[in-house]
């Protein structure tokens, strides 16, 4: 894709370039890119489309002074430094937004965090026309904390986090004519007008499975936990293993047992696919290291809940492992960001707040509705778990990295695609 040079660009909120009749960017992912992958030189700009800043000009911005605000105040973005250049067109009309999250009771925790991760993509990209509206999903019921917005005037909505919750709210939304950016994981509450964040288990399958086999491996194994993620990502192995002409020897848990019939058929497999995470990946990999599998004799294969600074702890068989993930450096800035403003780590999942609001505050800036159309759009955007498109269907595709673990972190070993032209 070419690269967009000379655009110009004024000092933002934070002294950070901001381009040229865009609103101050600060985070490092500069979420500011609607992507074309033309092949030729695109036309001069024309609203509503966003562009990705030239990679010289992404800079980490200093920390951010940030005030933390009542969980249902309205938040909106500070003046620019510098006012806008006045525009012929029809001034645009000031969007409003939904921001559903459980704000009270046990995970309010959690909801808070995500809502200071949507408070920093306001501050960072929100201009004078867009105004993020928090709901608690606990006080209110996800379906009447949508309700309640809806009648303020919000035009998108964001979140819930949960899938009942979503399930609750899918009505009301639908009701309205009003889409929805849901912060879950679960793939199955897709639908056209509900468009699902989370980082799809089966994507990641995909992507990793598929390096595995561009690496000329062809006969696979998988050790699953007895869940509903297990039985997810065993159909997702066992098609992409199919799709490319691969072949699934053996299927075993994950157990003590499964190891055992695991390695009876060692000498007829090249990698094993283990979606396990933390303590329990750690388990297995010492109970098939004590039943005689060495380091390097299968490739393991993993998804994306290998994504743990501490996963490999000391147990060398962990090391030289493959998975799939967002490229660690995009979510390491914003996580600086984030520290920043809040002298605290933020959780996994306040990426997915992030970038919605972020989506939501670049079209609300470039007069864009939010509309089937504009979300759907095919070149997709670019935010801090990178790359991201929503289908007509409501699923999220990414572009992922495939990373390898090792004892220093995880590196990776095949880049996120810059573009979905690329992977078309």
């Amino acid at each position: 894709m070419p690269a967009q040079a000379g655009i110009p660009y004024r000092k933002g909120h934070h002294g950070i370039p901001a381009y040229a009749g865009m609103t101050p960017v600060v985070t490092v992912a500069l979420f500011c890119a609607l992507l074309t992958g033309c092949a030729t030189p695109p036309p001069a700009p024309r609203m509503p489309q966003p562009y990705r800043p030239p990679q010289a000009q992404r800079v980490m911005p200093p920390p951010v002074q940030s005030t933390l605000l009542p969980s249902t105040q309205n938040v909106t973005s500070p003046p620019p430094s510098q006012p806008m250049q006045p525009s012929a067109a029809q001034p645009i009309a000031k969007m409003q937004v939904a921001l559903l999250l459980p704000l009270s009771g046990p995970q309010a925790g959690l909801g808070q965090a995500m809502l200071n991760a949507a408070q920093l993509a306001v501050f960072d990209m929100g201009g004078q026309n867009f105004t993020l509206m928090p709901r608690d999903t606990v006080r209110l019921g996800a379906a009447n904390a949508a309700r309640d917005a809806l009648a303020g005037g919000a035009r998108l909505i964001i979140g819930p986090l949960f899938a009942a919750d979503v399930t609750a709210v899918k009505p009301v939304a639908q009701q309205a004519g009003v889409s929805v950016l849901a912060l879950s994981t679960d793939t199955s509450l897709a639908e056209p007008g509900i468009n699902v964040m989370g980082l799809a288990p089966a994507e990641q399958v995909r992507r990793v499975t598929d390096y595995a086999l561009r690496q000329g491996m062809r006969r696979f194994g998988m050790m699953l936990p007895n869940s509903a993620y297990g039985r997810l990502v065993q159909s997702a192995f066992q098609q992409a293993v199919q799709a490319k002409g691969g072949q699934l020897v053996v299927t075993a848990p994950a157990t003590a047992a499964g190891v055992q019939q695991l390695l009876a058929q060692r000498d007829k497999i090249e990698a094993v696919f283990v979606p396990l995470g933390g303590a329990e990946l750690r388990t297995l990999a010492t109970q098939l290291a004590s039943a005689g599998l060495a380091p390097g004799q299968i490739q393991l294969l993993g998804t994306g809940l290998w994504d743990d600074p501490g996963i490999v702890s000391d147990n060398p068989l962990l090391q030289g492992g493959w998975y799939a993930a967002p490229d660690p450096a995009l979510r390491a800035n914003f996580r600086q960001n984030y520290a920043a403003a809040y002298g605290a780590e933020p959780p996994r999942l306040a990426t997915l707040a992030y970038d919605a609001t972020a989506l939501a505050a670049i079209l609300a800036e470039r007069g864009s509705s939010y509309d089937r159309a504009s979300l759907t759009n095919p070149g997709g955007f670019s935010g801090a778990d990178g790359l991201f498109r929503f289908t007509p269907q409501g699923m999220a595709e990414r572009g992922l990295a495939v990373l390898e673990l090792g004892q220093g972190g995880s590196r990776i070993i095949d880049a996120a695609p810059a573009s979905f032209a690329s992977v078309n």
